[in-house]
């Protein structure tokens, strides 16, 4: 990251994705224009709140930021691949307890058991 930033020339990518974790305790991945919520709602202070109990609201919300920077189309059921994809990965790195190269660390957080659905074996 300190080359990145001390450097204007340095073009190598940092890191080809991030993790989030919103205000409610929701967790998002992304990756390239692709931007996956484990959460229904906004994960954070603006409506729909996720912890709302509101079966309308989609578990999991996937958007194109290259043609939806707004995140107003839920494009979750045409882009299943992306959705596994991401998933995948988000997995991995709570169970290495890290995003980074490297030793699996112990991972230390306390987790919202109905934010954590995705993972098949908690």
């Amino acid at each position: 990251m300190y080359a990145a930033i001390t450097n204007p020339k340095f073009t190598a990518a940092v890191r080809n994705d991030i993790v989030m974790h919103s205000i409610d305790g929701s967790f998002s991945i992304r990756k390239g224009n692709w931007k996956l919520e484990f959460c229904p709602g906004s994960g954070g202070w603006s409506p729909p709140k996720s912890n709302e109990k509101n079966p309308n609201l989609p578990v999991i919300q996937l958007y194109d930021l290259a043609n939806d920077i707004e995140e107003k189309n839920n494009v979750e059921a045409q882009h299943p691949d992306i959705v596994k994809e991401l998933t995948t990965l988000m997995t991995k790195y709570i169970k290495e307890g890290r995003s980074t190269p490297g030793k699996p660390q112990q991972n230390d957080g306390d987790f919202i058991t109905e934010r954590m659905f995705f993972l098949s074996d908690k």
